[in-house]
Parts: structure tokens; sequence; C-alpha cells
């Protein structure tokens, strides 16, 4: 399977822990970076899985979000970059 995920993750000023740190070694044990906070790259369901649980774990719900995509098949999909591929070699 393929994933995509991302996230925004509010402000240390705003909450008692600052979390980001966490958040990005934890994604990073599963997906390559490609930006700032934008990860893709293939993954396996249980991993995917295991990934998912383990953010919900550390996520302050009420100030942050993370989007994840997965995709089956990537059949029906083109990945189109403007300007420099910092994922390229999975692509080449």
């Amino acid at each position: 399977m393929y994933a995509i995920l991302f996230y925004d993750i509010a402000d240390r000023s705003k909450k008692e822990k600052d979390n980001s740190r966490h958040i990005r070694k934890t994604v990073e044990k599963y997906l390559p970076r490609v930006q700032y906070s934008v990860y893709e790259g293939e993954i396996r369901p249980s991993d995917f899985k295991r990934l998912s649980a383990e953010l919900k774990e550390v996520v302050h719900d009420e100030l942050d979000s993370i989007v994840m995509y997965r995709f089956e098949s990537m059949s029906y999909s083109e990945r189109l970059v403007l300007g420099q591929d910092k994922n390229e070699s999975l692509f080449s």
C-alpha cells in the first residue's frame, strides 16, 4: 500500500507538553519525509495501523491535525512535482 501523511502541530506555547518531535520521530519510523511536515511512501497495512495507533497516543486532539491518505493501488494516480523533488529516488 502507499500512504501520504501530513501534519500541522500547534505551537508549543499553546500546550503543556511539546509533542512535535515525538510525532516526527514516530512518522519517520514508517515513512520518508518529502517536505517539512509531509511524508509519503510504501507501507505495509500492518505498519499503517501501528503508525495510526502510535500517533493517536501523542496527538493533542484539540490543537493538532494529522491527515493520512492510503492507497491500495496507484493505478489511477499521478505525482506532479513543481520545483525540486525531495523524494525523487522513489519515483525514478
